[in-house]
């Protein structure tokens, strides 16, 4: 059995972590899945998908990592339209860390288990679509896969 669902929300900012829990669940339970996997993904090179414990402090911990990772006012030739040349876009934004940041969380896509019908999250962990640019329209996908 494979069941699939894209959701598109609009987010907040920089760091606004969308907790998308609650349609990991509801999509595990339609699918029927007794055992499988519950994989979450952002089709975004500047988003993210995190487990975590609270969207408040997560979103104040990635903003402290950007920091010191890749600080928002640094020189990035990424934003510097006169030096590059490649994968241009009307409208370019300044968004070098947002890319930086991404690149080191490493995290397009978590794979959550489905045991005996649930998605076997902890009962503090929670599953953030993570914006690590700037608000607009987004999209994030759930697939389950399983018997």
């Amino acid at each position: 059995m494979i069941a699939h669902r894209e959701f598109e929300t609009k987010t907040g900012g920089r760091f606004d972590a969308v907790d998308i829990t609650d349609e990991v669940h509801e999509l595990v339970r339609a699918s029927g899945v007794s055992t499988g996997t519950a994989l979450v993904f952002s089709p975004h090179t500047t988003c993210c998908m995190l487990i975590a414990s609270e969207a408040e402090q997560t979103a104040a911990a990635l903003a402290t990592t950007m920091e010191i990772v890749a600080p928002e006012n640094g020189y990035y030739a990424h934003d510097d339209l006169e030096v590059r040349t490649e994968n241009l876009v009307a409208d370019e934004p300044a968004n070098a860390p947002a890319h930086i940041l991404h690149v080191v969380l490493g995290k397009a896509s978590e794979a959550i288990p489905i045991v005996d019908g649930r998605a076997a999250l902890a009962d503090d962990q929670r599953v953030f679509f993570v914006e690590l640019d700037s608000s607009r329209p987004r999209r994030y996908l759930i697939q389950v896969v399983g018997d």
